[in-house]
């Protein structure tokens, strides 16, 4: 007598078992992931933490939001925890667009700091930042594992590319770092000033775009004096020697 497929539903998928032959039945190749659903997913994760928190936050409702099931969710991401940093890493874009600007030709060493910075204070400037910040805040100090993931999928990313920028300009001549990363530290300090601060505790609103640029280009110029080879004449943006 043949023997009988049964197909049972498993935390992480389907999975199809012959009885009687004793041999599971081998799965096709599957249809190709929709990116359209992969979006949902991530949209919907990051709704549920910043409404309920991390810790609150639900597959079942993570799901629901994003109209897929508990299964998709977890072939796709396996558990809340990666599901989470896949959200964090959404929230880079404008970030990411900082740091691609190394590959732009015919920039000053002066204009990419200007534009990195730009970038990088368009991003953590921003309302939906913001909130998503006292998000973290409340939850990512509960869960070590989620902190250390954030902050390489984030903080330490741009850190490392900053760092890799500032390490090209005094290998051009331009600086003098004994440390980049440690330069990198102190340029995002002078772009950043106390205005994130004063966004988190809602003092001011958001600043405009114009408002970021000349707070980027004032905080560069700052630096590269700073920074400046010894002996090397460098003048600030708007200021005499």
């Amino acid at each position: 007598m043949e023997g009988r497929t049964i197909v049972k539903q498993s935390r992480f998928g389907l999975k199809a078992l012959a009885c009687c032959g004793g041999k599971p039945v081998k799965n096709g190749p599957g249809r190709p992931r929709d990116p359209a659903k992969q979006d949902a997913i991530i949209g919907a994760a990051r709704e549920s933490f910043i409404e309920r928190g991390f810790n609150a936050s639900t597959i079942e409702d993570i799901a629901q939001r994003a109209g897929v099931s508990k299964v998709t969710l977890y072939n796709r991401f396996g558990d809340k925890e990666t599901l989470f940093e896949a959200v964090i890493r959404g929230e880079m874009p404008r970030m990411d667009s900082a740091l691609s600007i190394d590959e732009q030709a015919g920039l000053s060493l002066e204009e990419r700091l200007n534009l990195f910075g730009e970038g990088l204070l368009t991003f953590i400037f921003h309302e939906d930042h913001a909130v998503f910040e006292r998000m973290l805040a409340q939850e990512i100090t509960q869960v070590p594992a989620l902190a250390e993931r954030f902050f390489r999928a984030g903080p330490a990313l741009c850190r490392g590319r900053l760092a890799d920028l500032i390490a090209e300009g005094d290998a051009a001549g331009l600086l003098e770092v004994d440390d980049p990363q440690r330069a990198a530290e102190d340029l995002v300090g002078i772009w950043k000033g106390f205005c994130e601060i004063e966004l988190m505790f809602g003092m001011i609103p958001e600043p405009t775009l114009d408002m970021i640029r000349e707070r980027a280009a004032r905080g560069t110029s700052r630096f590269m004096r700073a920074y400046a080879p010894r002996g090397a004449d460098v003048v600030v943006e708007g200021e005499a020697m």
